[in-house]
């Protein structure tokens, strides 16, 4: 499974503007409940909180994957939001966030969800692919970028 394979352009918001991580991960549980087979919001609201807790998703360079495990989701679902502004996330570098994909996995899913997470952590380590989707104009530019595989270009 591949992060385009769980990612809708419904589920991707660019240039959004919130307050606090609190209100990012709202939004981002609202994203992530939009489809028929999605839990509640309020419920994937809570599992994206309660991982937080046990730590920041932040990775640094601006780039942050809320997650959680939910009771009641049914497959795994992902959301993209690109900030307008970033926020602080706690993230390791302590540098703020401006993007963030979530994902919301069923409580008795595998290790489908950990391969989602390296996959994206490996894709927006490069900073090519940081700098195209902070620079893609709309949603379906996103989405398009996501089902690429920018490679890095060879160092000098």
């Amino acid at each position: 499974m591949h992060l385009t394979d769980v990612l809708d352009v419904d589920r991707i918001a660019v240039d959004i503007s919130v307050s606090s991580k609190k209100s990012l991960l709202e939004k981002a549980a609202a994203l992530l409940a939009s489809t028929s087979d999605s839990a509640d919001s309020r419920d994937i609201f809570e599992s994206l909180c309660q991982r937080e807790r046990l730590g920041s998703t932040g990775l640094g360079h601006g780039v942050a994957i809320p997650h959680g495990r939910v009771t009641g989701q049914q497959t795994v679902a992902g959301a993209v939001i690109r900030l307008q502004n970033a926020i602080d996330f706690d993230a390791p570098d302590s540098d703020p966030v401006d993007l963030f994909f979530a994902l919301a996995v069923p409580d008795k899913c595998t290790d489908v969800h950990l391969r989602l997470l390296a996959d994206i952590a490996e894709r927006l380590g490069r900073e090519q692919q940081r700098k195209a989707i902070r620079e893609a104009t709309d949603s379906d530019q996103l989405l398009r970028l996501l089902s690429t595989d920018l490679a890095e270009p060879p160092r000098q």
